[in-house]
């Protein structure tokens, strides 16, 4: 569904009637289909306004009937061919790699207390829709980042002293030098993926001079995604988590940064395009809950398409 579809549907619902009714209203009448359709839409708006690094993967068709885990052919880079002109063809076969992707479900459930029963229907959707989005967009990063970042035999460019214990930054030079690791074994690199801090520190750092400083800032708060040194830098305040599960510390081998190409250096597959939102009822408990869910997964691409930029080991 595109962006504007998505808005008018939820422009639609904040305009309706059913908008002003508290939930437990809404889930206590023929319209209690409403509520999880207007936090869908939620869901997908917010998660179209960040980036989302499913662009950066190949995106693969998960067959009726495969199960949970998906196996996945992944070609690696050849050399091109070149022929004299009237001679016989000679074919040269694609190496190809078995991977596998287990579709796992993940998402965020929340229990519909009786103080969010009690909320109008609009505030509701505004603040479940976000925190939902939120929690799916994190799941995609973690799934896709660790893939890469654990990637087998990976290119890598160390900075910083083996055992200094102080977080490093990295600067232009050091991702020409993973641009050229990943030229070298047959791939061409065209994005990179950071932190915010991590982008700026590199931005900086290599641009000394005060009027390209001033053109960065204007460039980066547009919300564009920057594209230098041949790369589409995508920067997220979530990958720093993604990376080591709290903060960086300067800890020996920690990634700061990852280079590869799209479409080739990871993969992603899921049983369906969106996350689902669904309304749970716990006879039980006597509760309601909202589920945002996906089941998904990723793994990487060629291990020689990847370059980490990381602390020293």
């Amino acid at each position: 569904m595109k962006i504007e579809e998505i808005r008018e549907s939820l422009d639609a619902f904040y305009k309706s009637d059913a908008a002003m009714m508290t939930v437990k209203e809404l889930l206590t009448s023929s319209s209690n289909i409403v509520l999880p359709q207007a936090v869908q839409a939620k869901v997908l708006l917010a998660l179209k306004s960040q980036i989302d690094l499913r662009n950066i993967a190949a995106r693969m068709v998960v067959p009726k009937g495969v199960g949970k885990s998906l196996s996945v052919q992944v070609v690696t880079s050849v050399e091109y061919d070149s022929w004299t002109e009237g001679s016989v063809l000679t074919a040269a076969d694609p190496s190809l790699a078995s991977k596998s992707i287990t579709l796992a479900p993940f998402g965020k459930v929340t229990q519909i207390s009786d103080l969010l029963a009690n909320t109008a229907a609009i505030n509701f959707v505004e603040m479940i829709g976000q925190v939902h989005a939120d929690a799916v967009r994190t799941g995609i990063i973690d799934k896709i980042v660790d893939e890469m970042a654990g990637a087998s035999a990976p290119n890598a460019v160390s900075i910083g002293t083996k055992g200094d214990s102080t977080e490093k930054n990295f600067d232009f030079s050091n991702v020409a030098s993973a641009i050229s690791a990943n030229l070298s074994s047959g791939f061409v690199p065209n994005f990179i993926v950071t932190a915010p801090d991590k982008l700026w520190a590199a931005f900086t750092t290599s641009y000394a001079v005060t009027q390209f400083q001033g053109a960065l800032s204007d460039f980066l708060v547009s919300g564009q995604i920057p594209k230098v040194l041949g790369l589409n830098w995508y920067m997220d305040p979530y990958f720093e988590k993604a990376i080591t599960g709290s903060s960086w510390n300067g800890s020996n081998g920690e990634k700061y940064a990852i280079i590869g190409q799209e479409g080739m250096s990871v993969v992603w597959a899921a049983l369906q395009d969106e996350p689902v939102v669904e309304i749970w009822r716990e006879a039980r408990s006597l509760s309601n809950y909202v589920v945002t869910h996906m089941d998904g997964g990723a793994t990487e691409g060629p291990d020689a398409s990847i370059c980490l930029i990381k602390h020293a080991e």
